[in-house]
């Protein structure tokens, strides 16, 4: 009971009743009622002031009602007339419409109240005002009651959660819980976790929220014990996140996304020996995916603060998120951030500022990289060049693993010096570590056109005296840029967090932490959601997105770096995918020789001898008619290899071996006897089959001029060559020309010459000319997309070889069998003598150091007398060459056919 009573009139104070107990309840007091206890609260004639004349109507005629206190204290500021809604609590009997505080009819009359809280009309853990009056509210007695339930987990809100999202934007949202830090008994903690909502619904252990979380580890969160807010006595949890691309899984279909959140009490034990031990235990969780939060329909708005997009019963304990394709995804993050770039606009600097809030020299570092060069991007010292070079952007090159690279500032004097927050919010300083480094907000400059507006500033000398800079003539005038209302979040539009993408390491120095993120996707738009095995080996051939760079290979990254002496200085890293590409491919036959006379070349090797890592010492794979082959496409991708087969390849290698075994039939050992007339009795065509490789890598690098090794380029090496690409033989048997021969008889003399000669000696005897023409090559190139072509590691060799003879020799028609203690064996005798010669046609293409070149030689190969006899012994299936006599007599060497000619592109001949 209030003490001074005596000389008052009206209502003083009420009574309490719970459970059968009275308490006086003093005016402003505030009072819990808890769950399901019924609490009255009652006047009688000890309640009314002494001075009052008829206590007895005064008990009979109180007037109760009851509202929020943060709406009260709203309509204690309004003005009457701007009162248009109803905010009291739902009371009724009231018998005279009360215009006040728009309380209507809206209250109850009588001596007495209860509440029993349900949650019916009243939220729990929030302050309530009740009214207790004879005429109008606000003028007589008032107290507080919260209705407290057990500590139990409320809502969770999304912002929209009904509007659907992209990755890469982000997420609001809110959970309440209610109680837990009333309890001064127990410490509480909560832990978060994010689930798609099909993985999540039916869940309920913990390792199975663990198991299906999407972020690393869940978050978590302290509750505070006896924290609350003066009208509000329940503790909330408030995060913002990213909508992570990789919780697209690479699948196209849209996806909702829900929360759990569980309870745990935690509390330290003794150790057994010394020390303490950290100890908890669930205590409460709720999957929202089972139990999720309606919208608008069990909750008030205007209570809560939170509103939807809809006036639906939606579900805000979720939110949605797009079935954008991967592809489009990227395009429009880095359309986005394109975009921010040219809205903030870069800063250009012709000239030094003098403002003392400044830096003299921005560094770029990939601290990754120590043998790269840094690059200073501006530095206001130079006296040689453009002081900014903010135009400019740094590349790195980095795949999944991220990259380290460092933004230093020299010089910088942002504390304890003058500063006047250009282009920040009103009193904010660059003495702040992220007014410098602006990762959060940065306000663009105002534009005219490409140009940016420029004003006097009028307190330069000010900023100069306080600085203890004197003045001259070079720094006495000093003009600023204008700030716009055009604000924008850099960490945003890069879906940056703060300890994972960038750390700031000091005042002058932040450290970006990037990676390349690929799209692992092939076909995304002809991919079926339902089929998700078929996807997933679609999927597998993502590489070859990357199989060739352009410009819009990168992805680029900014950071605006700030002072009142150089605002806006957008330092710009490009990151390119860390893919390394190795092609190579092999063609033969089983021929032993070339064309010329000499060994066939072994080629298996030629890769490796290219500089290509990945690529193994060929080993053929295929087979057909003769051809041998084998394709090698290997792809480096964050250290590792992965080959790929071209199979199809088989079938244009087929269309040649077809075409080859139509030609050998031209093939005299293939042509039938010469007694049988026509073309083939006198002329042979026989084809030499390619042996043939080509050995390809590129790869993303820098170069090594310093002017440009910011820059990432393209870097091809290849090599092609062919030994041969083709030879052709043609061979004419002189014996059927000379059988020809009509006068006096001379074809019908020798040919019975001939014919007695091989029925006497059992053999056959041949005489034949031929000529062949076989075409090799060799050609090499290096290049880099900044440079072109490297004209003096680059060259074309191509080598015509004509070599030319005659041929003549017997071969034994009759069999000789030997009877061996092994078996049975056949035996036959060949010689042959030939005159042999030719000439080779060499053209190469190159550069030395009087230019580029084209360089012509002709070289007659000699002449040669050759002998041949061997022995050909047949066994099983098997044939050996037993040769009894292989010898080449010269009777002319090589020499060159005149000097070799060289003729430079550039006009100029020589002669050697």
């Amino acid at each position: 009971m209030p003490d001074n009573i005596e000389n008052t009139v009206g209502l003083q104070f009420c009574l309490w009743k719970e459970n059968n107990k009275v308490n006086s309840v003093p005016k402003g007091n505030t009072y819990p009622l808890y769950l399901n206890k019924r609490n009255e609260f009652f006047v009688d004639e000890s309640c009314v002031g002494k001075k009052s004349k008829n206590p007895k109507h005064t008990v009979e005629q109180a007037r109760w009602a009851f509202i929020y206190d943060f709406f009260y204290k709203n309509l204690e500021k309004a003005k009457q007339e701007d009162i248009t809604e109803n905010l009291w609590g739902p009371l009724s009997g009231g018998k005279e419409k009360i215009a006040k505080y728009g309380l209507g009819l809206k209250y109850k009359q009588g001596s007495s109240i209860v509440f029993n809280p349900q949650a019916y009309s009243y939220y729990f853990g929030f302050k309530q005002r009740v009214e207790l009056f004879s005429e109008n509210p606000g003028t007589g007695f008032y107290f507080y009651i919260v209705p407290i339930d057990k500590p139990k987990i409320s809502y969770a809100y999304f912002t929209k959660s009904e509007e659907v999202k992209h990755y890469g934007e982000s997420v609001t949202l809110q959970i309440m819980l209610h109680a837990y830090n009333l309890d001064e008994k127990n410490k509480y903690k909560a832990k978060l976790y994010l689930l798609e909502e099909t993985s999540a619904k039916g869940l309920t252990e913990t390792d199975d929220f663990e198991d299906n979380n999407l972020w690393k580890e869940p978050k978590v969160y302290n509750i505070s014990n006896n924290v609350r807010a003066d009208d509000d006595w329940n503790s909330y949890i408030n995060t913002t996140f990213p909508i992570e691309i990789e919780w697209k899984k690479n699948q196209n279909v849209k996806k909702n996304f829900t929360v759990v959140l569980e309870i745990y009490r935690y509390w330290n034990e003794p150790g057994r020996i010394y020390g303490t031990n950290s100890k908890e235990e669930r205590v409460n969780y709720k999957n929202y995916a089972d139990d999720p939060t309606s919208d608008l329909i069990e909750y008030d708005p205007k209570i809560l603060g939170l509103k939807d997009i809809d006036d639906k019963n939606s579900i805000s304990s979720r939110f949605i998120v797009s079935e954008e394709l991967m592809d489009h995804y990227l395009t429009r993050v880095e359309q986005e951030k394109n975009n921010m770039i040219q809205y903030i606009g870069d800063v250009e600097y012709n000239q030094r500022e003098f403002d003392p809030c400044g830096y003299s020299k921005i560094t770029v570092k990939d601290e990754d990289d120590k043998d790269r060069e840094v690059f200073v991007i501006f530095d206001e010292t130079v006296t040689v060049g453009p002081i900014d070079k903010t135009k400019q952007s740094f590349d790195i090159i980095t795949g999944d693993s991220r990259k380290n690279i460092s933004i230093t500032l020299d010089k910088l004097t942002t504390k304890d010096t003058f500063c006047q927050g250009l282009l920040l919010d009103e009193g904010q300083k660059h003495s702040e570590k992220k007014n410098v480094f602006q990762v959060d907000k940065v306000y663009a400059a105002l534009k005219n056109g490409a140009t940016h507006v420029r004003q006097a500033d009028t307190t330069h000398h000010e900023q100069q005296r306080s600085a203890g800079v004197a003045t001259t003539k070079e720094n006495e005038s000093d003009t600023d840029v204008v700030k716009t209302n055009n604000a924008y979040q850099v960490a945003v539009a890069q879906q940056w967090k703060e300890g994972v993408d960038y750390k700031i390491d000091s005042n002058e120095k932040i450290t970006l932490m990037l990676r390349y993120l690929y799209n692992k996707t092939a076909f995304e738009s002809f991919q079926n959601p339902d089929n998700t095995r078929a996807n997933n080996a679609i999927n597998l051939l993502w590489i070859f997105r990357y199989f060739w760079f352009t410009d819009k290979t990168a992805q680029v990254y900014f950071l605006p770096v700030s002072t009142c002496r150089y605002p806006n200085q957008l330092v710009k890293i490009n990151v390119w995918p860390d893919i390394e590409w190795e092609v190579s491919f092999i063609i033969s036959t089983n021929e032993s020789h070339t064309l010329s006379f000499g060994k066939k070349e072994d080629l298996t090797s030629y890769p490796a001898g290219q500089g290509l890592r990945f690529s193994d010492k060929f080993k053929f794979k295929s087979e057909y008619k003769g051809f041998s082959f084998s394709t090698d496409i290997s792809v480096k991708v964050n250290g590792d290899v992965h080959k790929f087969g071209m199979e199809k390849i088989e079938n244009i290698i087929k269309k040649l071996a077809d075409l080859k075994s139509f030609l050998d039939k031209f093939n005299p050992e293939n042509s039938v006897n010469a007694s049988t007339g026509g073309f083939k009795e006198y002329f042979s065509f026989k084809l030499v089959s390619p042996n043939v490789v080509l050995a390809f890598k590129w790869n993303l690098g820098s170069v090594v001029e310093k002017e440009n090794n910011h820059k990432v380029v393209t870097m091809l090496n290849g090599a092609f060559k062919l030994a041969p690409l083709i030879g052709i033989n043609f061979e004419v048997d002189l014996f059927v020309i000379t059988d020809s021969i009509k006068v006096y008889g001379i074809g019908d003399i020798t040919k019975f010459i001939r014919k007695a000669i091989e029925w006497v000696t059992e053999t056959d005897i041949y005489l034949l000319a031929y000529v062949n023409i076989e075409l090799n090559g060799e050609f090499t190139i290096v290049y880099n997309s900044i440079n072109g072509i490297d004209d003096k590691k680059s060259n074309k060799k191509a080598i015509l070889s004509i070599p030319f003879g005659v041929k003549g020799g017997i071969k034994s028609n009759e069999e000789n069998v030997i009877i061996l203690p092994t078996g049975e064996k056949k035996e036959r005798f060949e010689a042959e003598i030939s005159i042999n010669s030719g000439i080779e046609i060499v053209e190469e293409l190159g550069t030395d150091n009087t230019g580029p070149y084209k360089k012509n030689s002709y070289v007659f190969k000699g002449l040669n007398v050759k002998v041949v006899i061997v022995e050909n012994v047949f066994s099983r299936n098997r044939i050996s060459v037993i040769p009894k006599i292989d010898e080449t007599f010269e009777v002319m060497k090589e020499d060159k056919i005149g000097p070799e000619s060289i003729e430079y592109l550039n006009n100029k001949k020589d002669e050697k």
